[in-house]
């Protein structure tokens, strides 16, 4: 499977700020080519605290990706995926109510029973009986589903285990002309010790201009 992680910083690497408003980070050209990005995968995956903050739908917007992913036998939208520990993700959120595709939910044996079935009502819940979840269950699991091409877009606990795991393909980083300087603001990653470091760098591949925005393409494999 191939993995594509994309997403947007503040020039001092903050994914958010700490007000409950969704940040906008990426100017309207940047998002443009984000949403042609998700018309091209088969998943999209966010975390569950994405979920309850921004909630997003995830859903291709534009009739000309639909038509695109027709044309390739796709469903209209990327499959959905989420990961949670706790369940406690709204039933009622865009993620499960927006779209026609398929919803999966990822969560362990400790999940809250009432939560995993109320979940159960309106996704695929897959449970590990191993009390941990891995980036590589879930590429093992959605790639038994016929899944050959993943987006992640984070939070930071998503991205930072993906990273970690180094299943990562190709990253994707839109960084904002502007500063967040909030200490308690989520940044990209959390501290932890990466294949990709000092000693051991990513391939930059390319770089854009979008709008007042700038994007970095690495390769990782």
């Amino acid at each position: 499977m191939k993995v594509i992680v994309s997403a947007a910083i503040s020039v001092d690497g903050y994914l958010n700020d700490i007000s409950p408003e969704r940040l906008v980070l990426s100017s309207p050209e940047d998002w443009e080519e984000v949403r042609k990005i998700r018309s091209e995968c088969d998943a999209i995956l966010v975390g569950a605290e994405t979920i309850r903050k921004d909630n997003p739908s995830l859903v291709t917007h534009s009739e000309k990706f639909i038509k695109q992913r027709k044309k390739r036998g796709k469903c209209t939208d990327p499959i959905k995926v989420t990961i949670t520990t706790s369940g406690n993700i709204s039933p009622e959120s865009n993620f499960f109510t927006k779209g026609n595709c398929e919803k999966i939910v990822y969560c362990t044996n400790s999940i809250d029973k009432q939560k995993y079935e109320e979940l159960k009502k309106v996704s695929i819940v897959k449970k590990f009986e191993n009390g941990k979840i891995t980036a590589q269950q879930i590429i093992n699991d959605l790639e038994s589903r016929g899944v050959k091409s993943l987006l992640v877009e984070g939070g930071s606990s998503i991205l930072t285990m993906f990273f970690t795991e180094n299943v990562v393909d190709e990253f994707r980083l839109a960084v904002a002309p502007f500063f967040v300087g909030e200490e308690n603001a989520p940044r990209l990653v959390h501290p932890e010790i990466f294949p990709f470091n000092k000693d051991k760098r990513m391939t930059l591949e390319k770089t854009k201009v979008l709008g007042d925005v700038a994007v970095l393409y690495f390769k990782l494999k």
